[in-house]
C-alpha cells in the first residue's frame, strides 16, 4: 500500500511540474535603440529609432512583438552610440484590443507590463512609447504594435 501512495504521488508531483511548464510565462525585453543626434538634429522617431532584434525591412511603427497571456514585457531604451540614455517612461493605449489592466503604465527609465488578454481574432494592440533623452527635454515617441496569442 505505501509503495502504491508513493507512486501516486511521484506522478502527481511529475504531472503539476509538466503543467507549470507548459504554461510558463515568459519575460520579454524590448529594447529602442535609438540615434541621439539623430533625434535631436530632428529626424523623425521611426526613422532614428529601431528596436534590438527588428528586421531591417520592417518600418519601426509596423513592428509587432508576439507574447502569450501572463507574460511580461519590459521597455528599456539605449543610444546607439553611446551618447546618452533613453528613458522610455510611458506605454500608453491607442487602439485595437487592450491587453494590459489600465491604459498607461508608467516608469522613469525602463517600464513594465504584464499580459492579462489576448488579441486572437481581435484588433491588434496598438500603443504608444513615450521616451526623453537623458529624462529631460523633448518627449519622443513611437507606435509599434503587440499580437497576443493565448
Amino acid at each position: 500500500m505505501m509503495k502504491i501512495t508513493k507512486t501516486l504521488l511521484s506522478c502527481a508531483v511529475l504531472i503539476l511540474v509538466m503543467c507549470h511548464m507548459g504554461f510558463a510565462q515568459d519575460e520579454i525585453n524590448l529594447t529602442l535603440r535609438c540615434d541621439i543626434q539623430a533625434l535631436q538634429s530632428g529626424t523623425e522617431e521611426h526613422q532614428a529609432c529601431r528596436f534590438v532584434g527588428q528586421d531591417p525591412d520592417v518600418d519601426t511603427r509596423e513592428y509587432t512583438v508576439y507574447a502569450n497571456v501572463g507574460d511580461t514585457i519590459f521597455w528599456n531604451g539605449e543610444s546607439s552610440d553611446g551618447s546618452g540614455a533613453v528613458d522610455i517612461q510611458k506605454i500608453k493605449y491607442s487602439g485595437g484590443t487592450n491587453v494590459f489592466d489600465k491604459d498607461e503604465l508608467d516608469g522613469t527609465t525602463t517600464v513594465t507590463g504584464i499580459i492579462k488578454k489576448n488579441t486572437r481574432n481581435k484588433p491588434d494592440y496598438k500603443y504608444t512609447i513615450s521616451f526623453k533623452i537623458d529624462g529631460k527635454g523633448k518627449m519622443y515617441s513611437i507606435d509599434p504594435k503587440l499580437k497576443v496569442g493565448d
